[in-house]
């Protein structure tokens, strides 16, 4: 997600670009948990790539194999339906979090048991996504899960799946998206070829925290520089949704929401 118009004191990297990039997963926890562990499973992969037997063999030896094969194990169904997760921690102004969306409408509350089929075909998620968007507005609470306890919520391992019984999620925001047509070749295209998210292109009092976010400040850009490169295309960094071939108009609404204040009050 970019969110455009941000005011405040940015890191370098996206100084002169007032966007604030935020990332999301479909897991609560990152199996690349660290750097050290990063290079352990990424030397692993490309080992056994293709060898899916042979790379389970090896991950199985490991301490951390349920935490390894977890995004294996997410059901495969409709997006709208889906709750997407920072997975490591950022700063949260004077406090710590991880954050994560949360769909709030009952249409899309619906939708969690509609799974893909073998029969279905390759671009099915695509044309769900699509048909839903055509018809309904889409909704997410973006909530906040804060850090109260260091030796219960690590940071720096960001494998760890933060206890939401005793330390629970609680909504800031809201995300609105209206329904629309949701496909554009133009835009799709220039993202694909020229845009990139990067969790250190916003506000210092967002900062990303722990090992897995320093390795994300080096390798994001690196990665990104050598794809350009080998595709001969050029990154480009937008001010303004404007700038997006193939914007619509259709405005996207991201609103604060009161914080409650018996869930962070007992925050340390």
């Amino acid at each position: 997600m970019k969110i455009f118009d941000v005011k405040g004191e940015m890191f370098d990297a996206g100084r002169d670009y007032p966007t604030q990039d935020i990332e999301f997963n479909s897991t609560p926890a990152i199996e690349l948990a660290d750097a050290k562990t990063t290079k352990e499973i990424l030397g692993i992969r490309l080992m056994h790539n293709g060898d899916k037997s042979e790379l389970y063999k090896h991950l199985e030896e490991r301490p951390d194999y349920e935490l390894q094969v977890s995004r294996d194990n997410v059901a495969n169904r409709h997006l709208e339906s889906m709750r997407w997760y920072s997975q490591s921690a950022y700063r949260f102004g004077d406090y710590v979090m991880k954050y994560r969306l949360v769909p709030s409408t009952e249409t899309q509350q619906k939708l969690v048991e509609q799974t893909v089929k073998p029969e279905d075909g390759d671009d099915i998620l695509h044309r769900w996504l699509r048909n839903f968007h055509a018809d309904h507005d889409a909704e997410f609470l973006f909530e906040v899960q804060l850090l109260e306890n260091l030796e219960e919520q690590p940071v720096e391992y960001a494998g760890t799946v933060w206890n939401e019984k005793r330390y629970p999620w609680q909504p800031v925001a809201e995300l609105v998206i209206p329904k629309q047509e949701s496909w554009n070749y133009a835009r799709n295209s220039f993202w694909e070829d020229h845009m990139r998210v990067d969790p250190w292109h916003g506000l210092e009092t967002l900062q990303p925290l722990g090992s897995t976010n320093r390795l994300r400040r080096v390798l994001y850009p690196a990665s990104c520089a050598l794809r350009r490169k080998m595709n001969a295309r050029q990154e480009i960094n937008v001010r303004s949704i404007d700038e997006i071939p193939g914007w619509g108009g259709t405005t996207v609404a991201f609103s604060h929401k009161a914080v409650d204040n018996n869930l962070s009050s007992h925050v340390s």
